[in-house]
């Protein structure tokens, strides 16, 4: 059993560049991974930028990751990032990204682009938002940033936030603290009893009112 954990680093389009807003707001310009075996060691980890088409990059994104136009512009464009990231992934059983905005701009941006590869649909199939999962294990439908979860989990966020490798592999962290039920179960208890459902009412102002002597 291989895990792959996944992050991806996009790129706001400008509104100059009219025709590319229309059809897409973001573009990929890092792709991050690590892969675990079946006893949650890391074995294996990818790391690529992306050449988008439209450049140069937003400078907000620039502030928030850290990447420079000039570090996109002799990189990869999306077809061989991402053909280098499906080799990489051979056959793993599960690939997990913090959220689904990964996955949507994924399919996104890979019909934009018209991309095929023979392996991608498997990909695809394969994908799975562990955000969505570790709010189930809270039993609450609020979805945490990954800083959160990692915070609550009484550990520190490893590397640097926004960038794709290190938020791939934070995630990856997560998920293994989460298979250890016990001490899952033990360090989020004060968080679970926050996120648990409150006690729906099932009494009316009407019957509060009928246990009301009113004196006249």
């Amino acid at each position: 059993m291989e895990y792959v954990f996944i992050d991806f680093e996009m790129n706001q389009i400008d509104n100059a560049a009219q025709n590319e807003f229309k059809i897409c707001k973001n573009e990929i310009i890092e792709i991050g991974a690590v892969k675990l075996d079946d006893t949650y060691k890391e074995i294996n980890y990818f790391k690529t930028y992306v050449r988008p088409v439209v450049l140069p990059l937003n400078s907000r994104i620039v502030r928030l990751t850290g990447i420079t136009t000039e570090m996109v512009e002799d990189a990869p464009d999306f077809d061989s990032a991402i053909d280098s990231f499906i080799d990489w992934c051979g056959d793993a059983d599960v690939i997990y990204a913090w959220s689904e905005n990964d996955l949507r701009q994924f399919n996104k941006e890979r019909r934009i682009k018209n991309y095929t590869h023979d392996r991608v649909n498997v990909i695809v199939s394969r994908w799975k938002d562990f955000q969505k999962e570790f709010a189930k294990l809270l039993g609450t439908r609020r979805r945490l940033a990954l800083s959160d979860a990692v915070f609550y989990l009484g550990e520190d966020f490893q590397g640097k936030e926004h960038d794709a490798l290190w938020d791939a592999r934070n995630t990856a962290e997560v998920f293994v603290l989460s298979k250890d039920k016990e001490k899952f179960e033990k360090v989020m208890a004060p968080i679970m009893e926050v996120y648990k459902p409150k006690q729906t009412m099932t009494y009316s102002l009407g019957d509060i009112f009928k246990n009301i002597n009113i004196e006249e």
